[in-house]
């Protein structure tokens, strides 16, 4: 098996009293480099180029211009939209169409060609579920970074096919943790949100104190419980069942509002005033978050002036601030909640539901 021939080559031509003859093959593109300035692009075939000898010196880059093939393999750097490692392997079969931005303008057009590949990669499969990358995720991988092209055309290079190779999901120890750069207990909570996609997170607490497993659609506790985190759930966060020093808990009978994580689906009660949020453990719902507060906001309920009992949300002074239906909270002044309110704190965003 032959080796395929380099995407670059530099031939420095021989000359006759400042003259020479050149052949430029099929399938290659000739940049005529004089003192280090393009002179001219050659097409395929025979040449002629004069210089000054020992004055001006010359060189001839061959490009080749014939679709070649790339593999690509990404490994721990892609993270799917529910959090999940994703590997994935590509086989590219590319062409260059601006020989000179790939010669002249770039020190490694492989390596930025790969890193474009890589970005693309990342913007798509952080759009898709772990579900959907089973199910459809080749069709739908190579189908966006096909619908892309410009993003390449940037390193003067154009995509004339792409092949999913492989999709797989690392599950190593540690390897979260490595990529996020988060801390062991931040790490733990991460797996914890991960396992709340497949069993339900919340049990009901009866009169008899007996836990009882709560169905994955039930967002109100039947009458005389109230919804806790089950043990199992708050052994994996790091957190007691039961604060020390716990916040006014509402009455078995009153409804409570929810929160529901639109990227986990997790249902969180509000079952607790005030509720805090942040990335401390001391938080109500701590936040596995890079980009939330370590004391991020806070919800109260509360009755407004017509004796109506509802929720007020206020950012307590985070540092990349609240946003309530994509407006920015101004920092420690509340604002009254509604249904289907949306609240976005860093990446995460939650869905409130108080009329169910």
């Amino acid at each position: 098996m032959t080796e395929p021939s380099p995407l670059i080559q530099i031939l420095t031509p021989d000359r006759w009293a400042g003259l020479s003859m050149n052949f430029i093959d099929a399938g290659f593109v000739g940049l005529l480099v004089k003192n280090g300035q393009l002179v001219r692009k050659l097409e395929p075939g025979r040449h002629f180029s004069f210089a000054l000898p020992y004055l001006e010196q010359c060189q001839i880059i061959l490009v080749d211009s014939k679709i070649r093939h790339l593999e690509v393999i990404s490994q721990g750097d892609l993270v799917s939209q529910d959090q999940y490692l994703v590997n994935i392997s590509l086989s590219v079969m590319y062409q260059v169409i601006d020989p000179k931005r790939v010669a002249l303008d770039l020190s490694d057009p492989i390596a930025a060609l790969t890193s474009a590949i890589k970005d693309n990669l990342g913007v798509i499969v952080n759009q898709l579920r772990l579900d959907q990358l089973n199910q459809a995720g080749r069709v739908q991988i190579r189908d966006y970074l096909l619908s892309h092209l410009d993003s390449f055309y940037t390193v003067g290079i154009n995509l004339d096919d792409v092949r999913v190779s492989d999709i797989n999901f690392p599950q190593k120890s540690g390897i979260i943790r490595q990529l996020e750069g988060l801390t062991s207990r931040a790490e733990a909570e991460h797996q914890a949100m991960l396992q709340a996609q497949f069993q339900p997170p919340l049990q009901r607490q009866g009169s008899d104190n007996k836990e009882v497993e709560s169905s994955p659609d039930a967002t109100l506790p039947p009458a005389g419980g109230t919804f806790v985190l089950s043990p199992a759930v708050a052994a994996q966060l790091g957190q007691p069942t039961r604060s020390p020093l716990p916040p006014t808990t509402l009455a078995e009978d009153t409804k409570v509002a929810i929160l529901i994580n639109l990227q986990s689906r997790l249902r969180v009660p509000l079952s607790v005033t005030p509720f805090t949020i942040g990335r401390e453990a001391d938080n109500r719902l701590v936040a596995d978050d890079s980009l939330c507060s370590r004391h991020h906001a806070c919800i109260d309920r509360r009755q407004d002036s017509h004796g109506q009992v509802g929720y007020q949300l206020t950012d307590v002074g985070s540092s990349n601030g609240t946003y309530l239906n994509g407006q920015r909270l101004t920092p420690h002044q509340p604002v009254w909640l509604k249904t289907q309110d949306r609240i976005k704190m860093g990446n995460e965003e939650w869905l409130v539901v108080t009329d169910a």
